[in-house]
């Protein structure tokens, strides 16, 4: 019997650094500690962990979405599942980079929205990560659904601290 695993993790930092985290060999070996393969084209191969993990990607949409053809070293041999993840960008936040002076009736007319002061603002952005793992097999779908957790979200957002 398969099993399909979703989650959704936040990052607080845009689609494409996730994204170039999770597809550029060396970013990815940096936040889980493990050597990493990774060709970053479609039909490229990847390997991860000594080879626990490997697969083939089978789209890649930068800043966006991968979808890879995904197996654990202790599956049998010609199974794999399809893992796919969705990178969607927050809606953007204004964030008021500090100013004390009083705002005359002229200069909030002359603003372009309540949160704007005197043309400071900064557009803050995170990304929601959707990852959907289909055909897992069973008795493996605990173990790697915390896995995700434990060997990837967690290492990853400390790494954009």
């Amino acid at each position: 019997m398969m099993r399909t695993i979703k989650q959704e993790v936040h990052f607080d930092v845009s689609p494409r650094e996730v994204y170039e985290a999770y597809v550029d060999a060396e970013k990815h070996a940096e936040f889980t500690g493990s050597k990493v393969v990774f060709e970053n084209k479609v039909g490229g191969k990847f390997s991860v962990w000594d080879g626990e993990l490997s697969g083939e990607n089978v789209e890649l949409v930068p800043g966006k979405k991968t979808v890879q053809k995904w197996r654990a070293s202790d599956w049998s041999e010609s199974h794999y599942s399809t893992l796919t993840i969705e990178l969607f960008a927050d809606p953007p936040s204004s964030v008021i980079l500090g100013t004390s002076e009083a705002r005359t009736p002229e200069s909030k007319k002359a603003d372009s929205g309540p949160f704007k002061v005197q043309g400071k603002q900064a557009r803050m952005t995170g990304t929601r990560l959707v990852l959907t793992q289909e055909n897992v097999p069973d008795d493996k779908a605990d173990e790697i659904d915390d896995g995700w957790h434990q060997y990837y979200w967690e290492p990853m957002k400390e790494y954009f601290k």
